[in-house]
This record gives structure tokens, sequence and C-alpha cells, in this order.
């Protein structure tokens, strides 16, 4: 089963190119007017099985809802996405779009008429592998 296991984990890292990586340089895209807006919910960002770290809010800015990281730290991957999710699994979520890079503050727009009180997750995830990288559970 080990040896299994290594034989997936190699054809996945070698399957990777370059044009698959996400962005490594820091982005500094910060829309929110931390002093205008209001803060709805908040948590701590964690890889699973994965190296990530950060803060992961959802703020309400001129009836806006966006999803803000700050601070925050990624591992690379191919077709890094962020959603938004209903549940622990990712079962049922909301496509934010692309991870603009692994470090930096950074937002996503949250689409219009979505009940944020439906949605307690935000992950990283690996869409071409279907693989978590990292979550954090808003409260």
């Amino acid at each position: 089963m080990k040896k299994i296991l290594n034989a997936f984990l190699f054809f996945t890292v070698m399957s990777c190119s370059p044009d698959d990586a996400t962005p490594t340089t820091p982005v500094d895209n910060t829309p929110v007017n931390k002093m205008t807006a209001t803060l709805l919910k908040q948590g701590v960002l964690m890889g699973v099985n994965h190296t990530a770290s950060g803060t992961a809010s959802i703020y309400e800015d001129n009836g806006n809802k966006i999803v803000f990281f700050d601070p925050f730290m990624s591992e690379n991957g191919p077709d890094l996405k962020v959603y938004l999710s209903k549940d622990q699994k990712a079962s049922e979520y909301i496509r934010l779009g692309q991870l603009k890079s692994t470090n930096g503050s950074q937002s996503y727009q949250v689409p219009a008429g979505t009940e944020i009180s439906h949605y307690p997750f935000v992950y990283i995830w690996c869409e071409k592998y279907s693989v978590e990288f990292a979550r954090a559970e808003l409260k």
C-alpha cells in the first residue's frame, strides 16, 4: 500500500507543469477598508496535508461581501482555487476564483445574494487533483 501511495504522489508531482503552478510573487490587493468595513466572520487558515497558514476573514463593505486573506502563505500547487463551502468536506461550495498567489494579502469577491451564514468554511483547493490544501472555519 505504501508503494502505491508513493507512486501516486510521484506521478502527481511530476505531472504538474510550471503553467499549472500558482504565482509565488506576493500580492497586496486590499480593496477592503478595514476602518469602514464590517467584519462578519473570521478563522485561522490551516494546511491540510500541505503547508499553509494565515487568517481568512469575510468583510462587508458598501453592500459587497469579500473574503480576505491577511496574513497568508501557502505551499504551491497546481490549479489552486478559493472556495466558500457549506460543509467540512466541500461537497457544496461556491468557487470564488483562482488563488492569486501563494503569499501576501489578497481578496475575493463573494457573489451578490450569497447568504454568508450558510458558508462556514473557506478552502484552498486543488481542482486538478481534487485535493484539499487548506481550510478555515469561520466564526
